[in-house]
């Protein structure tokens, strides 16, 4: 009741001041897997929530759970604590317990918020997730959220226009270049790819089913 509650609110709310839109709900895959959006702005976690036709995990840094209350209602919106570590492993420990369990889980390629709004490269962990889960990867292209809730700025507008795309789910289960590094470079450069195919789609008019 309290995810519910709180993703209808989010929703509601997104919706009267940034006019939210959702595209390519039908790409959404069922069991297991990686959503994978660009990440430039404290709202893109919500609004994947939000956006997402089914249920998505999220990994937390170990500090947003030392307030009792707000660590019981992240929990309740199935955010995961992480403590940081050399390489991460905790984090990538965790994502991988989630996946192999069937859950599909919310992992920035870029690994932190972009400062410009503008595409970063991505980073190596999830191609190393993918290559050791030969998971779906489901990309997704978050529009709007830079500008209304950026890190240089303190709160979020009440005014913007911000959208979620769901990009055709990635399988690279077939994929094997001999060279686990260059295979996990293959994999990050084809995520990064396809959230940017969906920003140009979205940006030359959003018309029909998003690549």
């Amino acid at each position: 009741m309290i995810r519910r509650f709180c993703i209808f609110s989010v929703l509601i709310f997104s919706k009267l001041f940034h006019r939210h839109r959702v595209y390519g709900k039908s790409h959404f895959p069922k069991g297991g897997g990686i959503i994978a959006p660009n990440h430039c702005s404290f709202l893109d976690p919500p609004l994947v929530g939000i956006s997402s036709p089914g249920e998505v995990h999220f990994l937390g840094r170990e500090s947003l759970f030392h307030q009792p209350l707000f660590a019981w209602l992240i929990r309740q919106l199935n955010t995961h604590p992480v403590r940081r570590g050399k390489g991460n492993i905790y984090a990538f420990k965790k994502a991988l317990e989630l996946i192999e369990s069937g859950n599909k889980v919310v992992i920035f390629p870029e690994g932190k918020r972009s400062p410009t709004g503008e595409l970063q490269k991505g980073e190596l962990g999830i191609g190393m997730l993918v290559q050791r889960t030969r998971c779906l990867v489901i990309p997704v292209y978050l529009h709007g959220t830079f500008d209304v809730w950026n890190t240089h700025r303190k709160f979020p507008k009440l005014k913007g226009k911000t959208a979620c795309v769901f990009g055709s789910p990635l399988d690279f289960s077939t994929l094997a270049s001999g060279d686990k590094k260059e295979e996990q470079e293959a994999i990050v450069e084809a995520i990064m790819r396809a959230i940017a195919s969906l920003r140009s789609w979205y940006l030359n008019g959003a018309k029909g089913i998003p690549p």
